[in-house]
């Protein structure tokens, strides 16, 4: 029998699934909010904590991403021989029979998630679109059964359990430094992040090689992965001056990529158009179709989304930048910026946004954060703390009143946003909430 561990939306999509198919289980949430309203709308729902399960019942167990698998709320599970999974587990037990592209990396995950999504949309291969970008794994029994091809983003917390996964496509864009407050330290982190390559298997692997850490691992295994770059590669495809070069494919290519959507014109999105391309390869997509992805391309809400525009004035809303690195390639971007850093401090050094101090006007400091990246910018960098949004845009609409040069707002914290918010997506959207108001009193 299965027990689920943390009813979150990866959680409550495996209860669901387990409900359809009428197999028996037992799960349990430690919110006591969280299990009260499962039980309004599943009265089905078997609820039971950890320690009064018979674990003659139990063999395997799901734990919600959330929740480490280091935390010892789980050691009972683990004294107990249960094996303990994340959802990506069974997910690959019931899909063995799809082409799945798996992405992750750092940063830039979802945006190329979406982007290889859209691609075999436009291309008439209809794809289910799920993971870490906010649709439960589970979710794709609910998808029209003919599906053939999955397109799936997953986290570093997804990857850390699982026996069966098999991609047809992985992909790792990047690597920085992130969520070290659940790994030991840096080298944990990327451990988990290359279990996306099976190295022994029938995966075409694809990664971006502009990175200390990627490289190393392209080093150890280049037979076995294609690379993507923005800089020269004899073997692999790589981008200069607009052109994706292609040294890879038999039939070379030069593709001019000149026209973009202004949802990819942010230069970190390079390495997520090149890893698109490679996929329009692999699957034999046309180079037309691939071109008008790029031109016509949506992109996500809170990454890096261009909420208003003047001629005085351009607001970003990239409430996504939950990392400082994620922060610092969004900067490189502007000019005259009005920053909004803080949230819930994940990394504790936020030194290296004084290597970019000359963009920056001055930055707006929210959040349990904001004392900390304070004593850190100070000397640097004009800094403020506001404590929460409302005081930071008021702040900033005052300073920025009677300034003559083109002004930027961004907001791209390098935080979390759990002190405050459910979570990025909240936070952006409030954001956005209150330049409208700005903008329309």
């Amino acid at each position: 029998m299965k027990y689920i561990y943390g009813i979150s939306k990866s959680g409550k999509s495996i209860i669901d699934y387990l409900d359809q198919i009428d197999e028996n289980y037992f799960c349990w949430d430690d919110n006591k909010k969280v299990r009260d309203k499962l039980k309004r709308l599943n009265n089905k729902i078997k609820l039971m904590e950890p320690k009064k399960l018979d674990y003659n019942l139990i063999d395997e167990s799901y734990i919600s991403p959330g929740i480490s698998l280091k935390n010892k709320k789980i050691n009972i599970l683990k004294d107990n021989n249960v094996k303990l999974y994340r959802d990506l587990e069974l997910y690959s037990r019931l899909t063995k029979d799809k082409k799945i592209i798996a992405i992750t990396g750092t940063n830039g995950k979802s945006t190329t998630t979406k982007l290889i999504s859209d691609l075999l949309n436009i291309s008439s291969l209809n794809n289910f679109l799920g993971g870490n970008i906010g649709i439960p794994l589970l979710d794709f029994y609910r998808a029209e059964k003919k599906i053939h091809y999955h397109v799936i983003e997953l986290s570093s917390f997804q990857l850390e359990s699982f026996v069966s996964f098999h991609p047809y496509i992985s992909i790792l864009l990047n690597l920085s430094p992130d969520h070290l407050d659940r790994y030991e330290n840096y080298d944990e982190y990327i451990a988990q992040k290359k279990k996306i390559f099976n190295l022994n298997k029938k995966t075409v692997n694809i990664m971006c090689v502009d990175y200390q850490k990627t490289y190393d691992i392209y080093n150890q295994n280049s037979k076995k992965i294609i690379p993507i770059s923005i800089n020269p590669l004899k073997r692999g495809i790589y981008y200069k001056n607009n052109i994706i070069i292609d040294n890879y494919f038999p039939v070379k290519k030069n593709v001019n990529i000149n026209l973009l959507s202004p949802s990819l014109n942010e230069s970190f999105n390079i390495e997520n158009i090149l890893a698109t391309y490679v996929v329009s390869r692999i699957l034999d997509i046309s180079l037309e179709n691939f071109r008008n992805l790029i031109k016509n391309f949506k992109g996500l809400s809170h990454r890096s989304e261009l909420i208003y525009k003047d001629k005085y004035l351009q607001i970003i809303n990239n409430s996504k930048a939950t990392n400082v690195y994620s922060s610092l390639k969004s900067i490189e971007n502007y000019s005259n910026i009005n920053l909004i850093l803080g949230g819930w401090d994940k990394e504790k050094n936020f030194n290296q946004i004084i290597n970019h101090k000359n963009k920056i006007n001055k930055a707006y400091l929210i959040g349990e954060a904001a004392l900390t990246i304070f004593e850190q910018l100070k000397k640097e960098i004009d800094c403020e703390i506001c404590n929460t949004l409302d005081i930071a845009i008021n702040k900033i609409f005052l300073d920025i009143k009677n300034k003559i040069e083109y002004q930027t707002i961004l907001l791209s914290p390098a935080c979390k946003s759990f002190d405050q918010f459910r979570d990025f997506e909240e936070r952006g959207n409030y954001f956005k909430k209150l330049i409208e108001k700005k903008i329309n009193a």
